[in-house]
């Protein structure tokens, strides 16, 4: 039996994590399969002799997922100024769409170029052309919802999907009944559902990647005080050995001012 580590991308939730396991866990010759959602990463403990690297990273393909290679180092992924400048945009852009269609429900000033009552059609293109713009900014989540479908293994994004779409085509049709003459149809507009509902999914992915930054540097730190190699006492003489090489029952000689290599 070998073990290995992957890189994973594509995880976004739990259900992730869960259900990439699960499918690995089903493989034949795959011994164990262990995911962690934090570290993007996937523990496999498989028969050498009948499974390549290959072969895993197209198991985990065929979850819905994709293999970025063997697992090497932690990784933090610090926001950068682009897209931070991107996320303001788009906060800027949620509190107009919203202003727009629904500040005449709450009685505040409206623009009579994009009123719903006096000017639907210029209204509906309004919301129309704001919402195209989230669904550019959420493709990501659709996309995975859409493959993570295909290949039966529903998450999260799968929900949103069909919750964003089916306000989109609904919206659609509404549209379309409003330049037909039917301008009652102008209040079952839902637009703006699709779109505050990306901005709120990305909004809390936004705050998770930092979140999960500060978890991995913490690691990293505590990977780094960890030594590599450690003496051990065999036949009454001290070996220098890795910490890979360290097996119960060994005895592990600590001299001082050297970092303690095992706590077990």
């Amino acid at each position: 039996m070998k073990k290995i580590i992957l890189s994973i991308d594509g995880m976004t939730c739990s259900a992730c994590s869960n259900g990439l396991e699960k499918y690995l866990n089903k493989q034949k010759d795959i011994k164990q399969a262990n995911v962690n959602l934090v570290m993007a990463n996937a523990t496999i403990e498989y028969d050498e002799s009948k499974l390549d690297i290959e072969q895993l990273e197209e198991f985990v393909k065929q979850a819905g997922f994709k293999s970025l290679g063997e697992f090497k180092e932690i990784k933090t992924e610090t926001k950068n100024k682009k897209e931070k400048i991107k996320f303001i945009i788009f906060t800027v852009l949620a509190i107009l769409l919203m202003y727009i269609s629904m500040g005449h429900m709450a009685n505040l000033p409206t623009i009579k170029f994009i009123d719903p009552h006096s000017n639907s059609t210029n209204y509906m293109i309004s919301l129309l052309l704001l919402t195209i713009a989230f669904l550019w900014y959420g493709f990501d989540i659709l996309k995975n919802g859409y493959k993570n479908l295909i290949h039966k293994t529903p998450n999260m994004d799968t929900l949103v999907g069909i919750g964003v779409l089916s306000s989109l085509l609904f919206s659609i049709y509404s549209m379309y009944k409003v330049l037909m003459g039917n301008h009652h149809q102008v209040m079952n507009l839902y637009f703006e559902s699709a779109a505050i509902v990306i901005y709120f999914i990305k909004l809390g992915r936004y705050i998770d990647g930092i979140s999960k930054d500060k978890t991995k540097e913490a690691i990293q730190k505590l990977v780094k005080i960890t030594p590599n190699s450690a003496i051990i006492k065999v036949d009454g003489k001290e070996k220098e050995v890795t910490l890979d090489e360290i097996t119960k029952g060994d005895i592990v000689i600590a001299k001082p001012g050297e970092k303690i290599a095992v706590d077990r």
